[in-house]
């Protein structure tokens, strides 16, 4: 019996791993691999470009009463116009390159709250006018000097300086 413990014992003995060997003291941390292909920039936002407004484009908005906005080089870059009712809300276009884009002044005010600037959204742009000081006129309308803010998904936020002119 006892020779038959022995040889279990040795047979399990056999079975079992054998100790774990120490560490090669030469080995060293392995070094990463690194990409020879260098990482992709993060894409740039691309810039909204303004056009001139152009007539047929101008015509396009509603109301009894305008205000544009004139650039420091003297290019129209947005046409507005509103009703006397301050219930209506007024009207806008501006040309995204070529393209006439239509906006909607996003509070009421008609032609009141044109002339004192506004927001204005559509086609996937938001347009703020924000009224500077006021400029002498040889007419019964109003100017101001100004600044176009534009916005849009995608696109590099914009600000532009000019004139903000209201009148009949």
């Amino acid at each position: 019996m006892r020779m038959i413990i022995t040889a279990f014992t040795l047979a399990l003995a056999a079975c079992s791993p054998g100790p774990v060997p120490p560490p090669n003291a030469s080995e060293t941390e392995p070094t990463p691999i690194e990409s020879g292909i260098p990482p992709s920039p993060t894409p740039s936002p691309t810039p909204i470009v303004l056009g001139r407004v152009t007539e047929a484009a101008a015509t396009q908005v509603k109301g009894e009463l305008r205000c544009a906005f004139l650039s420091d080089t003297s290019d129209l870059l947005l046409v507005g116009a509103g009703d006397v009712d301050k219930a209506s809300r007024a009207t806008a276009v501006v040309m995204r390159d070529a393209t006439p884009v239509q906006l909607g002044a996003t509070d009421p005010g008609g032609f009141d709250a044109l002339t004192k600037g506004g927001s204005f959204a559509g086609g996937g742009l938001a347009v703020a006018i924000t009224r500077g000081a006021e400029r002498p006129t040889g007419h019964e309308g109003s100017s101001h000097t100004a600044t176009l803010s534009i916005e849009a998904p995608g696109s590099a936020p914009q600000a532009i300086d000019g004139v903000w002119e209201c009148g009949p």
